[in-house]
């Protein structure tokens, strides 16, 4: 998997902090800094932003809540979340915050509440406010009998006990139950989808959400780690502001949960202003880099390993692969900022396999993308198969097949995922060569996208799948580990494009083909020595329009799975529908 924050995927997305401008850092446009997406609630009650009372010097603002002389019933804050806030039946909550105030003593009530007030779940602080910040947390249950998202989420006291008083409140969290119970973890709904795809790796921070506009807005390792309110946000580079509380320290953690191997993309002195770092003010930027390695990988009693134990990580974390810089044939600069940066990687950390982003050499592993459209996927399919083999390797580390042509624009329709089954078909052609792959971007929120396709589609509610999504889903479940040769004797590759593979562990085989044609196509196989059981399971991807799509509301393409049988142990044969990516699975005996 590659990821990075785009199209709000991050904030708002698979990182699953529930509220938005929770620590009052910068506005959503990564501007000066504003209340936008609270409220006050209660009559007589209001907000504003503080400036004189912040909590540290990542924080130096406050949300200040005042609270009328003359006045009753309840007063207190309330946050819309990001396009809603998603309350879900028996789902168990946890909040924190920071709050002091002057002149009132009292705890504190957290409530979820719909838009006109309704109690969803509710909870009350143990301990009360002083005239010094302190962190409040409690843990609430949902008693709502239908999933909502018109809902807010309320901290509030009982007015007339704080007549008169100031409150001051910072860095708000709002977390639901989180993939594998993560603290400060995943979107547990989003991050299935990412299972679903059965990946090895995980590629982050980025794609261009690494570099930065400029220099000085790059994404800044240090930046990221420690408790959230110690972080400091940053303006991402797809026009938001990115809140950096899913951090590096996080990122590790995802490749735990889901036992992947971590690809570290580093910044490699090039931002996207087309500006690049001298090459004699290369030092500090490379030191960056090492010190975030020591953090990764150091021991306990190391400068930056003994950070990461204060982070509460002792264990050092396995990093083999290391990308130097992000898709840098923009650059002209990436030959002496390769060198540089290669050179002091390889020197402290020799066994990393380094991967370079344009043509450069050394590299271990050249990293490659393909945003094309069909007739280009299909051009792509043999790319690799006449590549010279010189113990390096390839990895792709984006692609997507773009209907309407590159870049954005295109719909994530069912030619698009035929378009992938192709390219994905005929690298597979050339795993000897081609180890890894990764499509491009695979989220996007709905109505919020900055490219066009996505992989996986969500909203607040709920999330949906590309035909792309489970032709990648498929091609990934069932991967061989030996790519078995195929002898052909009716012409050549198109419209059908294949290829074949065995398993020895599951003792399986598996035919991948993609038809892009608009007929169905039956083929004979002969399996020649090979014997495997008389029943096979097919799954199959297929619609009857090229440009059928799938919605929150309708799901037109997805697998369908059904078992067929051989002649005999050795031959079968098997018609293709048109406009279709298969799997079929034999058995072997």
């Amino acid at each position: 998997m590659m990821y990075e924050d785009i199209n709000r995927c991050g904030d708002s997305g698979i990182y699953g902090h529930m509220l938005r401008n929770w620590n009052f850092q910068a506005s959503d446009a990564g501007e000066k800094p504003t209340t936008e997406f609270w409220s006050a609630i209660g009559d007589g009650s209001s907000i504003e932003l503080d400036t004189k009372n912040g909590l540290n010097g990542a924080n130096t603002n406050s949300l200040r809540l005042d609270v009328a002389a003359s006045t009753t019933g309840k007063a207190g804050v309330s946050n819309e979340g990001w396009w809603g806030l998603r309350v879900q039946p028996g789902e168990k909550y946890q909040a924190s915050f920071f709050a002091k105030s002057t002149g009132y003593t009292g705890p504190l009530n957290v409530t979820l509440e719909t838009s006109d007030g309704t109690v969803l779940a509710s909870a009350a602080t143990s301990e009360s406010l002083t005239d010094e910040f302190q962190k409040f947390e409690v843990f609430l249950e949902s008693t709502a009998s239908d999933v909502s998202i018109d809902n807010l989420f309320v901290v509030s006291v009982d007015s007339a006990e704080a007549a008169g008083s100031s409150i001051y409140f910072q860095v708000f969290s709002l977390f639901g139950e989180t993939f594998e119970g993560r603290e400060n973890g995943l979107r547990k709904d989003l991050a299935e989808s990412m299972q679903g795809l059965n990946p090895s790796f995980f590629r982050f921070p980025g794609g261009n959400n690494l570099e930065g506009q400029t220099i000085d807005t790059r994404w800044k390792w240090n930046e990221t780690i420690g408790p959230l309110e110690d972080r400091l946000g940053r303006m991402g580079d797809w026009s938001y502001w990115n809140t950096n509380g899913q951090g590096l320290l996080d990122y590790m953690y995802l490749c735990e949960d889901f036992k992947i191997e971590p690809i570290l993309d580093v910044y490699a002195g090039y931002s996207l202003t087309g500006v690049s770092v001298p090459e004699g003010d290369l030092k500090p930027y490379i030191q960056e880099v090492l010190n975030e390695l020591e953090y990764l990988t150091g021991p306990a009693d190391s400068t930056f390993g003994s950070l990461r134990v204060a982070d509460g990580r002792e264990k050092p974390f396995n990093i083999n692969y290391i990308e130097i810089g992000n898709e840098d044939w923009f650059s002209d600069t990436y030959e002496y900022r390769y060198k540089a940066f290669y050179d002091a990687i390889t020197a402290a950390y020799p066994k990393a396999k380094i991967i370079s982003t344009a043509d450069q050499k050394p590299w271990d592993i050249f990293d490659d993308h393909y945003y094309s459209n069909v007739t280009e996927m299909e051009s792509l399919f043999s790319k690799y198969d006449n590549y010279v083999r010189n113990n390096t390797a390839i990895f792709i580390g984006e692609y997507g097949t773009h209907v309407n042509g590159c870049c954005n624009g295109s719909p994530a329709s069912l030619e698009a995922g035929l378009g992938d089954a192709i390219f994905l078909t005929g690298m597979e052609r050339n795993a000897d060569l081609v180890h890894m792959i990764a499509y491009a971007p695979m989220f996007k929120r709905e109505g919020q996208e900055q490219w066009n396709p996505d992989l996986i589609h969500f909203d607040t509610e709920t999330v949906w799948h590309t035909p792309g999504y489970y032709v990648l889903s498929e091609w990934s479940k069932n991967r061989a580990d030996t790519i078995l040769q195929v002898d052909h004797t009716d012409g050549e590759f198109g419209p059908l494009y294949w290829v074949v593979g065995s398993n020895k562990e599951t003792k399986q085989v598996f035919i991948k083909v993609a038809n892009i044609g608009d007929s169905e196509q039956t083929v004979t196989i002969n399996l020649k020595s090979l014997a495997v059981h008389t029943e096979g399971i097919a799954r199959v991807i297929t619609g009857d329009s090229l440009d059928l799509e799938n919605s929150k509301d309708k799901i037109n393409v997805k697998p369908e799975e059904s078992t067929f049988n051989l002649n005999s142990a050795s031959d079968f044969e098997y018609t293709f529908s048109a406009y279709s990516a298969t799997v079929l699975v034999l058995h072997i005996q």
